[in-house]
């Protein structure tokens, strides 16, 4: 019994390291462009993981007790179900924010910079504080 509680706590401590590990990988990739920038728009995105997870699984156990079965030399075969921890693997869905540049901008490393039309004249630009609304 001590063995597979020692068994569960090292896998629940495995979960949280590997969340922290994908936790660390995201926040690196998805903040390339600085959110608070009024130019930067932003939009959930869903994606699938793989988890482990830990579930009872239902076993029939043998046992034999005493009994007047004179035939089986007074033991009797008996059945109960018990459970015991099985793995099985998952899908999770998580949700992750990307940042974008709003409508109008195109990106430039860290920056989102305004776009202009080349067709000898000059576009209407419509302020990116009301797209980034709509978008938020």
């Amino acid at each position: 019994m001590k063995k597979e509680g020692t068994t569960m706590v090292a896998h629940v401590l495995f979960q949280w390291v590997l969340r922290g590990l994908i936790l660390t990988f995201l926040l690196r990739t998805t903040l390339s462009l600085n959110p608070d920038d009024p130019n930067v728009c932003s939009h959930w995105e869903s994606y699938a993981v793989t988890v482990q997870e830990s579930y009872a699984h239902p076993f029939d156990q043998i046992y034999y007790t005493r009994c007047t079965d004179i035939l089986n030399w007074f033991k009797c075969t008996r059945h109960r179900i018990s459970y015991k921890t099985a793995y099985r693997r998952g899908l999770r869905t998580m949700y992750r924010r990307r940042s974008q540049c709003c409508p109008g901008y195109y990106e430039s490393g860290d920056y989102c910079i305004r776009t202009y039309t080349w067709h000898g004249h000059s576009g209407t630009w419509s302020s990116c504080r009301e797209s980034k609304d709509g978008l938020r």
